[in-house]
């Protein structure tokens, strides 16, 4: 989404809209590019696609956590232990649960009933909690025309793209991409950290592999920004940081060398961090460049 009192020069934008099926006319062709000016808007909807993503699994999250589940149990123990009837003297588990329902078969179906309205009730509430959080994370990333999660915002994308950001292309539309930026904080002269931004792809194609070669790019050109520095640092760092309940982000992460540097509770959300103890995790790789050129030697 493009602010309306942001000027930007007009190119014709491919279309990646997540609503519709890739074209099946279009040659079955995947490729990598950068960032041009013709995938600003496509790129710009990808990286909140894969927010929302994220807020999909932080929902169903929430409603298997040990606290949402105990929580239904607890009040449907509630609603049933004074109406339910106990059978007596059964020899087998089977046959007690068998009368049991038998016993009660109007209270099983009230107790159908309850646990499906509960049920319902501690979904919507969750969703909401979840939504709250990653709602203000696409508000931010649109009220900064991109700028936040790119190297530029919206109209120099639109002007002369981005060479630090990696895009896939299948069927002419795009599906994946990564963003890569030079942290000044946490760079020195001992060695210079890179952050991924955002990386994602379309989620029918999560476990395709794009998501490990969008990592290989991303340790392939925080190489080549090293290079180009007037003063190389002797180490290169790559970071990104981590959702705890992205559990296939953290494996693919792992199978690439990456590794959990610190964690820290979600303080920008109390419920979802502070009651059930969602964390923020920091991830990382770290390359010895000098002592590879030795070796090289």
């Amino acid at each position: 989404m493009v602010k309306q009192n942001v000027k930007v020069p007009r190119i014709e934008q491919v279309d990646a809209s997540l609503n519709k099926p890739l074209d099946k006319d279009a040659p079955p062709t995947i490729f990598q590019t950068r960032l041009t000016p013709e995938y600003a808007t496509a790129a710009m909807t990808l990286a909140v696609d894969f927010v929302k993503q994220k807020q999909a699994l932080a929902t169903k999250y929430l409603v298997f956590h040990p606290l949402v589940i105990g929580g239904i149990v607890l009040l449907l123990a509630v609603f049933m232990t004074p109406r339910v009837t106990l059978p007596q003297h059964f020899s087998s588990v089977t046959l007690y649960c068998t009368h049991l329902v038998l016993l009660n078969k109007k209270h099983t179906i009230g107790a159908v009933i309850f646990l499906a309205i509960t049920s319902s009730f501690m979904l919507t509430l969750v969703s909401r909690v979840s939504e709250a959080f990653f709602k203000a994370q696409v508000s931010r990333i649109e009220d900064s025309n991109g700028a936040l999660v790119f190297n530029k915002d919206l109209a120099g994308i639109l002007a002369s793209g981005d060479d630090n950001t990696n895009i896939v292309v299948y069927r002419n539309t795009p599906i994946a991409l990564v963003s890569i930026k030079k942290t000044e904080v946490l760079s020195d002269t001992e060695s210079l950290c890179m952050v991924i931004n955002s990386i994602g792809c379309r989620r029918v194609y999560l476990k395709s592999g794009i998501l490990e070669d969008l990592i290989d790019w991303a340790n392939g050109a925080s190489k080549q920004v090293h290079d180009e520095q007037k003063a190389r640092a002797p180490s290169l760092r790559l970071i990104l940081e981590v959702y705890s309940f992205d559990g296939f982000l953290k494996e693919t992460l792992a199978k690439k060398g990456f590794h959990c540097i610190s964690s820290r509770t979600i303080a920008e959300n109390k419920i979802l961090g502070g009651v059930f103890g969602a964390k923020k995790e920091l991830w990382g790789v770290q390359f010895h460049i000098e002592n590879k050129l030795k070796e090289q030697k």
